[in-house]
């Protein structure tokens, strides 16, 4: 990851829907939806009319040694069809769910999709292990309850830059408690 700009230490951050990622969303799924609909089309209407076309030649000197379309070919088409168009709408509704709301950093809360405002007092770590590679951050934080839950941070999916400096802020939160706790540490065994 490049050199990030300074992140301020306090104002609101506010990381929305990236738009790539639901232009492509949308994109992906009109076109499984139309590669659906001309399978079904080719597999229900046009390969089983030439066939039958082909059968009808049975006594002609024109007619083709095979059938325009093998068996396999219609099946194939019939199969496609109906999981291409099966699939497109459920998938655009599973983008479009994952994507919703936003990431914000007000003050010293973070509001996620998914999850209730959460203090950084409640964060108990970070996992940055696919951060560089996969733009998914793992934060891990304490419920009133006393149990732990795990907040996804993504910056394919909300807007990039925005996402790194919440990242940033988070990350800048849990080095400063560190050093304290190792500056409260090192105090306490001088002076033991």
């Amino acid at each position: 990851m490049t050199q990030p700009a300074a992140v301020p230490a306090s104002g609101d951050i506010v990381a929305r829907v990236d738009f790539q990622y639901r232009w492509r969303s949308w994109a992906f799924a009109i076109l499984m939806l139309m590669v659906g609909l001309w399978s079904l089309n080719d597999g229900f209407i046009v390969y089983p009319r030439d066939n039958a076309a082909w059968e009808r030649m049975a006594g002609s000197v024109d007619r083709p040694p095979k059938p325009p379309h093998d068996q396999a070919g219609v099946v194939f088409n019939q199969f496609a069809g109906i999981l291409c168009t099966a699939i497109s709408i459920p998938f655009l509704v599973w983008r479009e769910r994952r994507s919703r709301g936003e990431y914000r950093i007000a003050g010293n809360t973070l509001h996620a999709p998914g999850h209730g405002p959460v203090t950084f007092d409640q964060i108990r770590g970070l996992d940055l292990v696919r951060w560089d590679r996969k733009g998914v951050a793992l934060v891990e934080y304490e419920l009133a309850t006393g149990g732990k839950r795990i907040l996804k941070l993504c910056d394919m999916i909300y807007q990039r830059e925005l996402t790194d400096q919440i990242v940033e802020r988070i990350e800048a939160h849990l080095n400063a408690l560190d050093a304290k706790q190792a500056a409260h540490t090192e105090n306490t065994a001088s002076s033991a």
